[in-house]
């Protein structure tokens, strides 16, 4: 078919017989953070991206299909975050990540997407996530002289830690709000977790290490 340099059908043909997939990802991942990923649509990507709307669906058949590809991302770029050489070190990241992309971080640890078996790539992700922070801590325990630490324990504390960040994300997260609306803290939950945040590396270090008191 015929190509018009600069023209609109020449922007089409590259993208679809190129680089679609993996465009769709992209513009999907940037409109998880703009819009949630609640208001993504193929054919509002499709649009962004100059293709019609049917190109897309070749690619991906759902909606959800697309939406597994942008929470796998969102593991690998988890999974990145969490190599640090300090175990402590990571914990800071992990609550970094989570709070700069609430979107994404939202349908990772969401229902939105059911079991993930459905999904391999997005299982795979979420499963080197796990190992990542897994293995981070095995070496923390090493680095302590905890030489013999069995498997088990290092899995629980793994579960422990995550779970603690998870929520401590979570509860970061309502104070934020909070702060927007001008909600007065003087008193309770809220109080107490602006006065953390003050300075949240020492609590969540001390908390961190709470946990891993064996």
């Amino acid at each position: 078919s015929a190509c018009l340099v600069g023209s609109e059908m020449c922007i089409r043909d590259r993208y679809h017989h190129g680089n679609l997939r993996e465009n769709l990802i992209e513009q999907a991942c940037i409109a998880c953070e703009d819009y949630g990923w609640e208001n993504i649509s193929l054919r509002s990507l499709a649009k962004s991206l100059n293709v019609s709307q049917t190109a897309p669906y070749r690619h991906f058949e759902t909606k959800e299909e697309l939406l597994a590809e942008v929470a796998a991302m969102g593991f690998m770029r988890l999974s990145d975050s969490l190599k640090k050489p300090k175990f402590l070190d990571s914990g800071l990241a992990y609550c970094e990540f989570a709070l700069k992309y609430q979107n994404t971080y939202d349908l990772m640890f969401g229902t939105a997407l059911g079991s993930f078996s459905v999904y391999p790539k997005l299982q795979l992700e979420a499963e080197i996530a796990f190992e990542t922070l897994r293995g981070a801590l095995k070496n923390h325990f090493i680095d302590l002289g905890h030489k013999n630490i069995s498997e088990e324990i290092i899995q629980e504390k793994c579960i422990s830690v995550w779970a603690f960040q998870h929520g401590i994300v979570g509860i970061l997260r309502k104070n934020a709000i909070a702060e927007d609306l001008g909600v007065a803290k003087e008193h309770g939950a809220m109080s107490a977790i602006s006065s953390l945040s003050n300075n949240f590396d020492d609590y969540l270090s001390k908390s961190i290490n709470n946990l891993l008191t064996i």
